[in-house]
């Protein structure tokens, strides 16, 4: 757990140090005269996944004085989700900070609401064994959760531009580190025993069940960016909790589920489109703009 969170840590530190300028307004591609507000809509969609905690053996005894071996195995398996919201590109430039070459910490805020699936399964073994060391009976049971979450989130977020393409003003490509806070609710819990449950399994499945459908988690997201032109960017990112608040548990982030636990991660592609505004008559959107403008004029 604490190398989750000193990867998490040094994650957020380049979110904090790295980050080029900022966004620029009503920037021009070819041709193209559009003007864009600081304001748009953010949508995404993607994978979720949930790491697995480690087997569990053990051993136990039954009833009748046999002495028996349990395991317990989880095992991850693949979810989805999707998310819609908004994003603000502040006014305000903030304090440069001219070391690092950049005119503010943070570039753009966003925030969204979702729905997100995570699921996992776990397999439990009894097996028995006389004072001979022989097997007497053998019992294998398992089985799969399926957990529906709606979530809200808001985050910060840090850009570093690289690369030379540029449009008119701003580097093409960039990453995209942020740092948010996330309200989930699981609203469609899965079983929280298995469909053949045997008795004989209570000796230690289950005593790691947590029904505590709320968390309240700070979550970090990593992403590698690039500007289609004004109004459009695309982000391919990942994103996990990194720690929770709620139910303080350590610096983790992790949900229990049957006897294992499982950190939940996620991939995602995420659309940004800014909202445009009609060009005024004698307004343009960059001096190059006007120019371009100057010249039809003087071509007709």
């Amino acid at each position: 757990m604490m190398n989750r969170f000193l990867l998490a840590l040094i994650g957020f530190c380049s979110f904090l140090t790295f980050g080029q300028g900022g966004f620029v307004k009503s920037q021009k591609k070819g041709n193209d005269y559009m003007v864009v507000s600081n304001h748009g809509i953010q949508f995404s969609l993607g994978p979720t996944y949930s790491f697995h905690s480690d087997p569990i053996l053990g051993e136990l005894t039954a009833s009748n004085g046999a002495r028996g071996n349990y395991s317990i195995t989880p095992k991850s398996q693949l979810g989805f989700y999707a998310e819609f919201g908004m994003v603000h590109f502040p006014k305000w430039k903030g304090t440069p900070i001219k070391a690092l070459k950049k005119s503010r910490v943070i570039d753009y805020f966003d925030w969204g609401l979702g729905y997100a699936m995570y699921r996992g399964r776990e397999e439990t073994e009894l097996t028995y064994k006389n004072a001979l060391g022989d097997v007497i009976s053998s019992t294998k049971e398992g089985d799969q959760f399926n957990n529906g979450y709606l979530y809200g989130r808001y985050s910060a977020h840090s850009l570093l531009y690289f690369g030379k393409k540029k449009i008119v003003k701003v580097r093409k490509h960039f990453i995209d580190n942020s740092l948010g806070f996330q309200f989930s609710y699981c609203f469609y819990p899965g079983d929280t025993v298995y469909n053949n449950y045997n008795p004989n399994l209570a000796a230690r499945t289950f005593e790691g069940y947590n029904d505590n459908k709320l968390a309240a988690q700070f979550v970090y997201s990593l992403g590698v960016g690039i500007r289609l032109n004004k109004a459009w960017m695309f982000v391919p990112s990942v994103t996990i909790p990194i720690v929770t608040v709620n139910h303080w548990d350590g610096f983790n982030a992790n949900f229990n589920w049957y006897s294992s636990s499982y950190w939940p991660f996620q991939a995602q592609v995420k659309f940004i489109k800014l909202f445009e505004k009609p060009n005024k008559c004698g307004v343009y959107s960059t001096p190059e703009d006007k120019e371009m403008q100057k010249q039809y004029e003087m071509q007709n």
